[in-house]
């Protein structure tokens, strides 16, 4: 009996050390003139309560999982583990900062909705409703505490995800379709159209101060921001897209210090957690008005210069990317469903799957144990590495 206890013993610790272990292993520019520092032209308006409310904190209240992180060296384990419906195209996702909840939007016909997982228990916990037009992109704040949205009803909204509240809402004069926090978590920027008639030649960035709401800068594209990143250090503002340009904006002036000009449109782009390269995703050939092939453009992002590589070979456009919270892998997504991640050390792919009904949308969990994936079909996936001993 005592050896059975013995060897018994011996096997817990030997899993826990294997565990452990794994764990361990790691591994021309143009500079454009300074734009007007004017306030915004939006109207700002008073929040109202019109969205279905969700559950109290408490039902939010569960323990993380003890999740191995997604890195270069241990995607070997990566598996699909969950899937969740909503009532149409999936066009954004986003996680809390602590990887527990899961927020997902979209719509194509209906269900203008955001709808919030609890990822650890599988279950949904709530639903908020207003807008009245397809959702393009959703954005936690920093802290966890709020939820922007952004619609093609002109709207963005910021929530108290947790009671339902809207905290803020403008109204702009077209259609706006990316959102993002700042990581120091003082400035929301909000992307899209800039004229209600003319919104092929007019687009915009408009910053705002968190908290007060208050106007910062009103940045000048073309056509429409349908690719929005800060930098991890908050320094930079990265936008644009469908002009095919990128700028990268000063977050502490609003001027404009690069041009990152592509061939074709850009769906999205990511930007390392050391600041140091922007990743968009495109198209790299068209024919006949189609993609033939998607890839990636990588620029360095403090000298504004396309890298040697670029990412090739998908067989539509790559629809959205994102860094592993280590950096050390990129997650690229493309329309047909093709999923692929390189190792940023030299940027060669180490895992590659299919994803039935393409990918329209993916995100990475801030503390790196979970990425979701969403399609066409109003599915939402969930990814992680899974240890098989």
């Amino acid at each position: 009996m005592r050896m059975k206890q013995s060897q018994w013993f011996l096997s817990i610790i030997l899993i826990m050390v294997s565990s452990l272990v794994l764990d361990a292993c790691s591994y021309s520019v143009q500079v454009l003139s300074t734009p007007s520092f004017a306030p915004p032209t939006v109207t700002l308006m008073s929040a109202s309560a019109s969205q279905t409310p969700v559950p109290s904190p408490t039902a939010f209240v569960s323990a993380t999982p003890t999740l191995i992180s997604i890195r270069a060296d241990t995607l070997s384990m990566l598996e699909n583990v969950q899937t969740f419906e909503m009532g149409d195209t999936v066009r954004s996702v986003a996680f809390t900062p602590d990887g527990t909840v899961l927020a997902a939007a979209g719509g194509n016909t209906g269900d203008f909705a955001i709808h919030l997982w609890n990822i650890v228990d599988n279950q949904i916990v709530g639903i908020l409703g207003g807008h009245s037009g397809i959702i393009w992109d959703v954005a936690f704040s920093p802290d966890g505490q709020m939820l922007a949205s952004v619609s093609s009803d002109g709207q963005a909204r910021v929530w108290d995800w947790r009671t339902g509240d809207v905290l803020k809402i403008w109204n702009f004069p077209g259609q706006v379709v990316s959102v993002g926090f700042s990581p120091d978590g003082q400035t929301l920027a909000v992307g899209g159209v800039d004229e209600s008639k003319n919104q092929v030649q007019n687009a915009a960035v408009w910053t705002f101060a968190v908290g007060s709401w208050s106007p910062i800068f009103k940045l000048p594209e073309y056509l429409d921001v349908t690719a929005l990143a800060y930098s991890p250090d908050s320094r930079w503002l990265v936008g644009g897209g469908t002009s095919r340009n990128v700028q990268v904006w000063h977050t502490d002036s609003g001027t404009s210090q690069f041009t990152l000009s592509h061939a074709h449109q850009v769906s999205q782009v990511d930007i390392s957690p050391d600041s140091s390269t922007v990743a968009a995703a495109t198209c790299l050939t068209v024919v006949s008005n189609e993609c033939t092939e998607g890839g990636v453009w990588l620029w360095n992002l403090p000298t504004g210069k396309l890298m040697k590589q670029k990412l090739t070979g998908f067989p539509n456009v790559v629809e959205s990317l994102a860094f592993a919270a280590d950096g050390s892998a990129l997650i690229v997504g493309s329309r047909d469903g093709t999923l692929r991640i390189y190792d940023t050390a030299d940027y060669q792919p180490r895992f590659e799957t299919i994803a039935p009904g393409g990918i329209s949308t993916l995100a990475v969990s801030p503390e790196g144990g979970w990425f979701a994936t969403g399609n066409t079909n109003g599915e939402v996936s969930l990814w992680k590495i899974v240890y098989h001993p």
